[in-house]
């Protein structure tokens, strides 16, 4: 098995588990990877992911081999399948659940557009991170809106075109992680980000991100329109009025000398 499911509490940690060749992509990986999304998509019972991979690597990117036979299968093959790996990335962000990458170890290429799809991207101190496309001839081409997206256009000029390793505390720096810790407290690390993504609601939780990606992306003078829309049909629904009414029960005081 490729991709390895476990659910637990409602949390789906996804593995990629080909240790073997680094956690390399290819076309059974990605597929199991979107249908184990696709499988969280359909369970209200699951909170939220976490995607990592078994071994010492959380995945070196596109299996080279793989690339090498679909790039001489013909042109149409091709663009299938650059296709089919661009959209697993854009499925992982717009998944309607948070999606923490726990990366054990070193992310390359497509290992990279993985976790920076995620929404919460904890790193081993041992970890480094390569953009090295270029030094096989290729560009980071799918992957390129979730990278430049977390690091900027200054940094991905940088590190696209030199194809440079940096190490977990560089990639902190530059946003493309958010945190560093060693390798004995990942675990730790990623179940402290999960319990307090547990205390937002489900329906939120999932708005939150919708909201991001639209304002990231609407013109200026659509974005009040659609954040006013927005949050008055969150505070008329259910989950809003429970969490409310909760939050008035539990802290009364605190809440009368925020109106004086």
């Amino acid at each position: 098995m490729s991709v390895a499911v476990a659910i637990d509490r409602g949390v789906a940690r996804v593995a990629l588990a080909r240790p073997e060749v680094r956690n390399a992509l290819n076309d059974d990986v990605m597929r199991r990877i979107a249908e184990a999304f696709d499988r969280v998509e359909a369970d209200p019972a699951i909170r939220a992911v976490v995607l990592t991979g078994e071994g010492k690597a959380f995945s070196a990117g596109a299996d080279l081999e793989y690339m090498r036979k679909i790039a001489l299968g013909g042109p149409a093959a091709n663009r299938s399948d650059a296709l089919a790996m661009g959209s697993l990335f854009h499925r992982i962000a717009e998944l309607g659940r948070p999606v923490v990458a726990r990366v054990n170890g070193p992310a390359i290429g497509g290992g990279v557009g993985l976790m920076a799809a995620c929404d919460v991207v904890v790193a081993a101190d041992t970890a480094f991170f390569q953009f090295s496309e270029v030094r096989l001839g290729l560009v980071p081409a799918v992957i390129s809106p979730f990278c430049v997206r977390r690091i900027g256009t200054s940094a991905a000029r940088r590190l696209f075109l030199t194809g440079e390793r940096v190490d977990a505390h560089e990639a902190r720096r530059i946003g493309l992680v958010d945190r560093v810790v060693a390798p004995e407290d990942l675990d730790g690390a990623v179940e402290e980000v999960l319990s307090d993504l547990f205390q937002g609601g489900p329906a939120a939780l999932a708005e939150a991100k919708k909201l991001i990606s639209a304002v990231s992306n609407l013109p200026p003078k659509d974005v009040l329109s659609y954040t006013a829309e927005c949050i008055a049909r969150l505070r008329a629904g259910e989950e809003a009025q429970e969490g409310m009414r909760a939050f008035l029960e539990k802290h009364p005081a605190s809440w009368a000398r925020r109106e004086r």
